[in-house]
């Protein structure tokens, strides 16, 4: 499917998620790839073309995915072998699997900085999925131990937890997006790229003027932010998965400390499973071989990897105590 012409800039090349893409246009939350080695091939073209181009109209929507009061947020079709991905009123992206591109086509007054989020941050994870990828929504800190998971719905703290680990030195992994690979006789966490996405208190609780913060997008106060000040390195290799935390969620950001600060009971598989399933980026929900594959993988998962439920008091001042306890039951499941 052809969307419309466009002058082919030159290329830049970056690395994230253990894949090489080349843009079109910069995309400075990412890591500039390092020169080819031999025989390496790019795995994702993406091209930003002009809003002036209109986007496919699809017969149907197969998808869609809306926000808590029942406006759509992102609608899915497919025409042809190509994948329409649309934000109302923000951007359009179609994805050609067959010569692995992504078009980013973005509305009349979407900012850069938004149609960059909704790519690395939304449409790149299903994308991953689609190309065989265990991708889920979650954070994920190296430890010594090994790479730990915090998986959890909006809201329930993943990202305040991992900047919490940043601020004392350890490395993030992934923020919001954690792809797994299987390599040889351990699941790995593969490292996504530098950054955090973070309330403005919960930069100024944690690092205070020790970092740099950009916008994530618009329609949102959240912000892109770096440690400036720290004893930790992006990783650029994959880490092993030894440990795996489901969070709750709690009512409202600013909301009272649960009753129990930190509990930590191991998950049933079964229900492990179904939480992972449910916590999964999948591009194409009537895919069966997608289905299958992530099921086979995520069943590895919960059989080798302790799952257990993670509750932390919604307290900046009780993190301290929350790492203790994850590192400790780390140590002891090693």
């Amino acid at each position: 499917m052809t969307v419309g012409t466009h002058r082919r800039a030159a290329a830049t090349r970056y690395r994230v998620y253990g894949s090489i893409l080349n843009s079109n246009t910069p995309l400075p939350e990412l890591n500039h790839a390092p020169h080819p080695l031999p025989r390496e091939t790019v795995d994702l073209h993406i091209l930003f073309v002009s809003s002036d181009i209109e986007p496919p109209t699809p017969t149907s929507w197969y998808r869609t995915v809306s926000l808590p009061d029942g406006t759509p947020w992102l609608r899915c079709a497919t025409i042809d072998s190509d994948y329409l991905l649309e934000f109302p009123d923000l951007a359009s992206f179609v994805f050609t699997p067959s010569n692995n591109s992504i078009q980013c086509i973005p509305g009349r007054k979407t900012p850069s900085h938004t149609l960059r989020h909704l790519l690395l941050d939304q449409i790149l994870p299903l994308v991953l999925n689609y190309r065989g990828r265990a991708v889920l929504h979650g954070a994920t800190v190296a430890t010594p131990h090994g790479a730990c998971a915090f998986i959890g719905p909006t809201g329930s703290g993943k990202s305040t937890l991992a900047a919490s680990f940043l601020a004392s030195g350890y490395s993030v992994l992934a923020d919001d997006c954690v792809v797994l690979d299987a390599r040889d006789d351990d699941l790995v966490v593969v490292p996504s790229y530098p950054g955090l996405r973070l309330w403005n208190d919960t930069v100024d609780a944690l690092f205070g003027t020790a970092g740099h913060t950009a916008p994530v997008a618009h329609y949102t106060p959240k912000q892109r932010f770096r440690a400036t000040v720290s004893t930790s390195t992006f990783p650029s290799a994959s880490v092993p998965l030894t440990g795996m935390y489901l969070l709750e969620s709690f009512s409202g950001r600013h909301a009272a400390s649960v009753a129990t600060p930190l509990a930590r009971p191991l998950v049933g598989k079964r229900d492990a499973l179904i939480t992972l399933l449910s916590s999964a980026f999948k591009l194409d929900i009537a895919d069966q071989r997608m289905l299958t594959r992530e099921f086979d993988f995520l069943h590895r998962l919960v059989s080798r990897i302790p799952v257990r439920r993670l509750v932390i008091p919604k307290s900046f001042e009780a993190l301290r105590d929350v790492r203790a306890g994850i590192l400790q039951d780390l140590s002891n499941s090693c």
